[in-house]
């Protein structure tokens, strides 16, 4: 088929968790009774375990992100610092656009300013998770937008950057990562109560 063997795995978990496609450990995948798949128009299941998969990077960045507030404080340079404190005011002044604009731009900021703390680290493994944690980031968002949490993911983020950004300024790395602790368990409590 011309497709590499992860391409086609994560295709058969899609189908899957839409209820299309049926894995029977030992017998094989099959395609599953039309019955099963009008079970699942919306793609609730899908949606269901695309917010249990949110729950987990959440979590990850938990453990993660609040420690890495601290390196990039210690390790980063003035304009890296200043980059991040520069993306907190961008998502601020985002908040004045319209509701549709404003969500593209404000998931593409809050990429931004999880990238400059992970770079400002100057540590080669972080740097190395960042695309998965940028591609989380924008996942959470738009799963938001899917449940109707998107209001308060979005609030959270012009809210708590902002807070990660005045700690910046005072090179205040206790703050900075409390702040970003509340950031990110606000986030799990916002996704987990719709």
């Amino acid at each position: 088929m011309g497709i590499s063997r992860a391409t086609l795995r994560e295709a058969i978990k899609l189908l899957a968790a839409k209820g299309i496609l049926t894995i029977k450990r030992g017998s094989g995948t099959f395609v599953s009774p039309l019955e099963d798949q009008a079970a699942d128009v919306f793609g609730v299941t899908y949606l269901k375990d695309k917010v249990k998969l949110i729950n987990s990077w959440f979590e990850f960045r938990l453990i993660l992100e609040p420690s890495c507030i601290r390196l990039a404080i210690q390790n980063g340079t003035p304009q890296e610092l200043q980059e991040i404190i520069d993306s907190a005011k961008r998502m601020e002044a985002l908040n004045i656009l319209e509701k549709d604009v404003q969500k593209e731009a404000i998931i593409k900021e809050d990429q931004l300013f999880h990238i400059a703390i992970a770079t400002a680290t100057h540590n080669d493994i972080i740097q190395l998770i960042m695309p998965s944690l940028a591609a989380a980031v924008k996942d959470s968002i738009i799963t938001a937008t899917q449940i109707g949490t998107d209001v308060k993911s979005i609030d959270n983020a012009l809210t708590y950057h902002g807070k990660i950004a005045e700690f910046i300024e005072m090179r205040d790395a206790d703050g900075a990562a409390m702040a970003m602790h509340y950031h990110l368990a606000k986030g799990i409590r916002d996704l987990n109560t719709p």
